[in-house]
């Protein structure tokens, strides 16, 4: 039998391109909260929480000396002179302009759409809800903005507040790297929380 048609190749999905992931549109704003880039008059700010040690304890840096404080809020300001930019580093901040604390959102990977979000805050502002409701603002821009399907973060097994902000977040607990960071001379598991696109659009309906 004579064959009449070739079999079509699959189609390859086109990899996506940094344009495809602009810049976001900040600053991002709350009743109680602004989510903007840091300026170089926020290095007080940046300072008063990175030097605590209840506030850095569970983190990869600090506590800040204020030359490192200095070289963080340098870092800051360079990522946002870079095209594309990958990196967002923002002061999370009062509506009046001062900076309590602070939330990332790094495009780790364009090919799968993935974006780590990460956050901290001064801890005279601690149990005020002020992180869910940054981390909920910067997520709803992502989502809105890019073409993201995966927002992801990481946080040691020890550190129970961040583990709840992730969680009234509605992602989900997706394993435990055992031993995978070291801290204060300690083997801390760490655990990886994700929420995808589909999932987000669910819960904001």
């Amino acid at each position: 039998m004579r064959q009449t048609a070739a079999l079509s190749a699959p189609q390859v999905p086109a990899e996506p391109r940094h344009a495809d992931y602009p810049p976001l549109v900040l600053p991002l704003r709350s009743r109680r909260l602004v989510v903007r880039d840091f300026t170089s008059g926020d290095l007080g700010a940046l300072h008063a929480y990175a030097e605590r040690r209840e506030v850095t304890k569970h983190l990869l840096w600090g506590p800040n000396t204020v030359e490192q404080s200095r070289a963080t809020l340098a870092e800051f300001l360079n990522q946002q002179q870079v095209s594309p930019r990958l990196r967002y580093d923002l002061a999370l901040a009062l509506p009046g302009g001062k900076a309590i604390g602070g939330v990332s959102l790094h495009l780790d990977d364009l090919r799968l759409g993935n974006a780590e979000i990460g956050y901290v805050l001064h801890s005279d502002y601690w149990g005020g809800g002020f992180v869910s409701e940054a981390v909920r603002l910067v997520a709803e821009a992502a989502f809105a903005q890019w073409p993201l399907n995966r927002l992801w973060a990481r946080c040691v097994s020890d550190n129970k507040a961040s583990r709840r902000v992730l969680e009234r977040m509605g992602m989900r607990h997706e394993g435990t790297l055992l031993k995978a960071e070291r801290l204060d001379d300690r083997w801390h598991d760490v655990l990886i929380y994700a929420l995808l696109a589909d999932e987000w659009q669910a819960s904001v309906g």
